[in-house]
């Protein structure tokens, strides 16, 4: 621009130029300032430097005093702008080294948090063995300290050692085996289970008749064994021919029945029943661990006490049965999210299977169904309920009707029970389960899961055990209020029929006419075939039909009366002898009663809904089936138990001299009362 250069102006120019000069030149320096700073208010001075030939004098004064104070304002803004940049810059690198620090220090931290992450991911296998070594070797050196002070009588109480012996081999055999089949699994399946199989095929038309024969002659011994020493139990075996006829007149295809899972359901029950009722140490063992259930079941109190008070004790069944099925749901879902459940189940599984040639399907649902309940044990083969045939689903209905869960287990030992026949009828009634199957509806189509040799484990749902624990408990609402429910419409069910039939039997002069009078007397004589006294007949009789046209958990409610009769010898009560009471306690162990019909279809339905039709069609017979299955293991507890001494006498006995006991008393009181009043008569007179 031609003003704004620095040529020096002529001496005599005129002053409306030079003016025009040094507001433009202002005004450039200005715009490039500001156009420099970015648009920032914060400008310096801007400097303006004049010639020679200027003197303030030429120019005019209006534009000097604005000039002057726009520098002044300007010169402090700038002051102030400046101390404020030096503070911003200052704090922004305070800011950037502290964010360097703490960026340093979270990378260190991260690379030590990998390399942690690395080494426990690389060294996993290695720290698990260490792992395992440790507590094995904690273990040894526990229980070599509770032998030798056992030995030396070291502690002031002194405690039966045999329960450690017991569980410590027990853990150690399934150690050991765990690490066989871990380890050497292959080379023994390889090397001696495949040859072994391979003879056994080559050698089988004579094998099979040895695998029938020695069996059924180890039954026929022990059968010649207990009744030459009993004959009466002979009667149950005419109750076990009656049940297998029924089985085969109500056959849907008699003609076609597969005999390998009938003879070898019937063959392992009886084995079973004999393992805990003829061999005596069997017995102690199941009698142990029936002891051991009802202390493990007693810590329920606590819990009860702690929440409904210390006078939980005058509600039994609310306060303290209900609660117990809570603690068992725990216990068993906590078991199942640790894998010991599948584990036990899986193991009787595979006996099941190789004993009755039935599907790993069928035999994994029958040996759940000895833990939980009807609708719990299919959840284990969901997958394959769609495809199974009418005879696989009829088997699986019938091991859910015959069995109980482990939770009204614990129920019922808490009623009073004997706990070890509970125990054993549960063993008893899975293999059973199978063979009646399969005899009243036997297998007529083309297994589509007959080559599946194992089910697929399905993985726990729970992050962790307390997470397991938690939801046991919050599941166990349902069932708990299930058995409330049930309870109290069946109860006030049977009242009600109780009051019509004894309305209708005053008629013709039986007013007290009632449900379990007319089954008292229908189902007395198959009763009596069953094993049970005549005498008791009658009563056992009532309890068969309260289990099957109600509830199993009112039957054992009434069972439990009878018990505790019996032990308090209260002869307001009929007293059953020890073996009824047996047989009573095996006949009622099952869900086969009319209510479970709808809890075993609307179980499954959902599982398999295009199978719904099919489950509809044979579910009355499964119904039968699992009524069967009861009272087969009834009769073969009736086969297999002694009668033992009623001792009505002794309970006679002491109740007369109870008695007598009382009367000398009352009559000694009244002697002294007497004498009392004939010295206050005499001081009188």
């Amino acid at each position: 621009m031609p003003f704004a250069t620095s040529t020096p102006a002529k001496k005599h120019g005129t002053s409306d130029d030079s003016r025009v000069s040094i507001e433009l030149d202002e005004t450039a320096e200005h715009e490039n300032m500001l156009s420099a700073e970015g648009g920032d208010n914060c400008t310096q001075t801007t400097s303006i430097t004049l010639d020679d030939e200027f003197t303030s004098s030429q120019v005019k004064r209006p534009m000097v005093p604005d000039d002057s104070g726009v520098i002044i304002e300007l010169n402090e803004t700038a002051a102030e702008c400046e101390k404020m940049l030096d503070n911003d810059n200052s704090n922004t690198i305070i800011t950037e080294t502290e964010e360097s620090d703490i960026t340093s220090t979270a990378s260190w931290l991260i690379s030590i948090h990998s390399s942690i992450s690395s080494f426990f991911l690389d060294k996993s296998s290695m720290l698990k063995k260490v792992f395992v070594a440790v507590v094995v070797a904690l273990c040894f050196a526990y229980f070599a300290a509770s032998i030798v002070f056992h030995i030396i009588d070291f502690c002031p109480e002194r405690r039966d050692i045999t329960p450690l012996v017991a569980v410590t081999c027990v853990g150690l055999f399934l150690g050991v085996m765990t690490f066989m089949s871990s380890h050497f699994g292959h080379d023994i399946q390889q090397k001696v289970l495949v040859p072994v199989h391979t003879v056994i095929r080559r050698h089988w038309n004579f094998l099979k008749w040895v695998v029938v024969v020695v069996p059924l002659a180890g039954i026929v011994a022990i059968i010649i064994g207990t009744v030459y020493n009993h004959p009466r139990n002979l009667l149950s075996l005419a109750g076990l021919a009656t049940f297998f006829l029924l089985l085969f007149i109500f056959s849907a295809h008699p003609t076609r029945v597969n005999w390998r899972p009938v003879i070898g359901g019937f063959i392992l029950q009886f084995y079973f029943a004999a393992l805990i009722l003829k061999w005596e140490m069997g017995y102690n063992m199941f009698r142990f661990m029936g002891e051991e259930a009802r202390k493990f079941l007693a810590f329920t109190d606590i819990g009860s006490r702690f929440v409904f008070g210390d006078k939980f004790t005058d509600h039994i069944f609310v306060m303290q049965v209900l609660p117990v099925v809570m603690f068992f749901s725990c216990v068993i879902t906590m078991l199942y999210h640790l894998g010991i459940m599948q584990a036990i189940i899986g193991k009787i599984a595979l006996v099941m299977r190789c004993t009755l040639g039935t599907t790993a399907a069928e035999s994994l649902c029958a040996a759940g169904n000895i833990f939980v309940g009807q609708t719990e044990a299919p959840i284990m083969i969901r997958p394959f309920l769609s495809l199974m045939t009418k005879s696989e689903l009829h088997a699986v209905m019938v091991g859910g009707f015959a069995t109980i869960a482990g939770g009204v287990l614990a129920a019922y030992i808490k009623f009073g029970i004997p706990a070890e026949h509970l125990l054993c009828a549960s063993v008893m009634n899975a293999p059973c389960s199978l063979a009646v199957s399969k005899l009243l509806y036997p297998e007529t189509e083309k297994s589509k899961i007959s080559n599946v040799n194992a089910v697929v484990k399905t993985k726990g749902k729970y992050s962790n055990l307390l997470e397991a624990a938690a939801a046991g408990a919050s599941q166990s609402i349902a069932l708990v209020a299930n058995i409330a429910a049930n309870l109290i419409a069946f109860i006030a069910l049977l009242a009600f029929a109780n009051a019509v039939i004894a309305w209708l039997g005053g008629f013709v002069c039986l007013p007290d006419l009632s449900f379990e009078k007319i089954c008292h007397y229908l189902l007395m004589p198959l009763v009596y075939l069953m094993g049970v006294r005549w005498e008791d007949a009658g009563q056992v009789a009532e309890l068969i039909a309260v289990k099957t046209f109600l509830n199993e958990f009112v039957a054992y409610e009434k069972l439990s009366v009878f018990i505790k009769a019996r032990n308090e010898c209260n002869l307001d009560y009929h007293i059953l002898s020890p073996r009824s009471v047996t047989i009573a306690t095996y006949a009622l162990c099952g869900f086969s009663n009319l209510s479970s019909i709808g809890i075993m279809l609307g179980g499954l339905g959902p599982m398999a809904p295009d199978r719904t039709r099919d489950m509809a069609h044979v579910v009355v017979r499964a119904l039968f089936g699992g009524v069967i299955v009861c009272l087969i293991t009834a009769c073969t507890s009736g086969l297999l138990v002694p009668e033992a001494s009623l001792d009505l006498e002794a309970c006679m006995s002491a109740m007369r001299n109870e008695t007598l006991t009382s009367q000398v008393f009352q009559d000694n009181v009244t002697d002294v009362t007497l004498g009392l009043t004939t010295i206050n008569i005499g001081a009188f007179a």
